[in-house]
């Protein structure tokens, strides 16, 4: 049995670091156009035009968070929102979908995003781009960050404006697109984070 497990997971390593290096020949940066030949949901458009709704919710967030005397950096925020999806276009999140996120951060922590960012930028971008699902579940943890609550904030605030806009919204037994746990989510990190 052991033998067994070991031939599987050898060759799940196998296509995982096959599928790292191919993604390697179009960093993030070259992906965002991509994202405008991925679909959201078909009336809400693509994640291109999520992204850019996200980035200006975003925005506005970081101007209220920081008005309430919590700092935070809105660049960070801003180029980690501009990444944040653009995972969606690789082949290993293709293969390992359940790694949204996971591996948009770890591209973004390997990858030159902007030639002379400063290190510590670039890895508060790519923690908040791997941290901005989070909370997945009850049981996951909050976003690291400050910049990583504020996308993740967006992304989900975005999502559950959207759905209820088209008459999505959950009913007595059905949540078909998790508004609820994105909703709880949101509420965890406010209080989490102790946002304004």
């Amino acid at each position: 049995i052991r033998h067994g497990h070991e031939r599987v997971l050898r060759a799940r390593f196998n296509d995982a670091r096959f599928f790292w290096e191919t993604d390697q020949k179009h960093p993030l940066r070259e992906r965002t156009d991509w994202l405008k030949n991925v679909t959201f949901q078909k009336d809400l458009g693509s994640y291109q035009e999520k992204t850019l709704r996200v980035q200006r919710l975003c925005s506005w967030l970081c101007e209220v968070i920081r008005q309430g005397g919590t700092p935070v950096r809105p660049g960070v925020v801003h180029k980690a929102a501009c990444l944040a999806k653009t995972d969606l276009t690789t082949e290993l999140v293709k293969e390992f979908t359940e790694l949204q996120g996971i591996v948009g951060g770890l591209y973004a922590r390997t990858q030159e995003l902007d030639a002379g960012m400063p290190e510590s930028t670039q890895q508060a971008i790519a923690h908040a781009i791997y941290d901005h699902y989070r909370p997945s579940s009850m049981e996951d943890s909050v976003p690291r960050s400050v910049e990583g609550a504020v996308l993740s904030i967006g992304d989900k605030a975005d999502s559950i404006a959207g759905m209820f806009a088209l008459g999505l919204q959950p009913t007595g037994s059905k949540d078909p697109f998790a508004l609820r746990r994105q909703a709880n989510g949101i509420v965890r990190i406010v209080a989490e984070h102790n946002l304004p």
